[in-house]
C-alpha cells in the first residue's frame, strides 16, 4: 500500500512539473472593477496587447464588439510595466478614449514598442500610443 501511495505521489508530482506551463500565457493579474473590462486590440504585425477599459470606453467597446465593428483608435497614455492585464510586454496602455482621427506619431505597432522598449518609445513619440489600425479582437470579462 505504502508504494501505490508513493506512486501516486510521484505522479502528482511529474504531473506538476510538467504541467500546462505556457509562457505566453496572457490571463491578466488584476481584478476587475466594477462594470470594466479587458479589452485585446490586434495591430497590423500581427501581435496583440490588453487595455483595462471603463465608463465611457467600456461601453463604447462593448456595442462595438457586440456589432461586429471596431469602437475607433485607441488613445491613451502608455506606462511601464504590464498594468496587470497587458501581460508579456514591458508597457500597458491607461485614460483610453476612441478617437476617428489621431495625429501621426502616436501610431504604431507592439512589437514596435516591444523591440524599441518603452523609454525609447515614449523618448521618441511622446506618452501617448494609438496604433491607428488596431482591431478589437476580444473583451475579456471578468
Amino acid at each position: 500500500m505504502k508504494t501505490l501511495i508513493s506512486l501516486i505521489a510521484l505522479l502528482a508530482a511529474v504531473a506538476v512539473a510538467c504541467g500546462d506551463d505556457d509562457a505566453g500565457d496572457t490571463t491578466s493579474t488584476t481584478t476587475l472593477p466594477d462594470g470594466a473590462i479587458v479589452a485585446e486590440f490586434r495591430t497590423p504585425d500581427g501581435e496583440t496587447y490588453r487595455i483595462l477599459l471603463s465608463g465611457d470606453a467600456a461601453v463604447t467597446a462593448r456595442a462595438a464588439f457586440a456589432a461586429g465593428t471596431n469602437p475607433g483608435i485607441p488613445n491613451g497614455r502608455i506606462l511601464p510595466g504590464d498594468g496587470g492585464v497587458n501581460i508579456g510586454h514591458e508597457w500597458h496602455v491607461v485614460e483610453v478614449e476612441f478617437a476617428d482621427f489621431a495625429i501621426e506619431v502616436c501610431d504604431g505597432t507592439v512589437s514596435y514598442i516591444d523591440d524599441l522598449g518603452y523609454d525609447e518609445f515614449v523618448s521618441q513619440h511622446g506618452d501617448r500610443f494609438c496604433p491607428w489600425s488596431a482591431e478589437l479582437v476580444d473583451l475579456i470579462e471578468e
